[in-house]
């Protein structure tokens, strides 16, 4: 838990590096079946990022604003510039949220 009230999830990577998500309502009944579904849906996002980031970035952190709302940022390496991704819930997992 954040001073802030908000939940803060730690995991550890394989290259020994730990992804931060972060849940505004540490009270909320979905963060378990939401943070598993962000797990199984990372890499299809990541690997559509790193497309059209072209490489050179990385999982700064994610925060989940809520049960069907979040923001993936994204760090270039070396540089101070990020790069938010909006994510969206569609019912069975999260996916880049689209623009119209």
């Amino acid at each position: 838990m954040r001073d802030s009230g908000e939940l803060l999830i730690e995991i550890p990577l394989s290259d020994a590096s730990i992804l931060e998500i972060t849940i505004l309502d540490p009270s909320a009944d979905w963060i378990e079946p939401r943070v598993r579904g962000l797990c199984s849906s990372l890499d299809e996002i990541h690997r559509r990022a790193q497309r059209i980031l072209r490489g050179g970035f990385s999982i700064g952190w994610i925060e989940l604003e809520s049960e069907r709302h979040g923001i993936i940022d994204y760090w270039e390496d070396g540089v101070n510039n990020e790069y938010p991704v909006a994510i969206v819930w569609n019912g069975n997992s999260w996916e880049e949220a689209t623009t119209t």
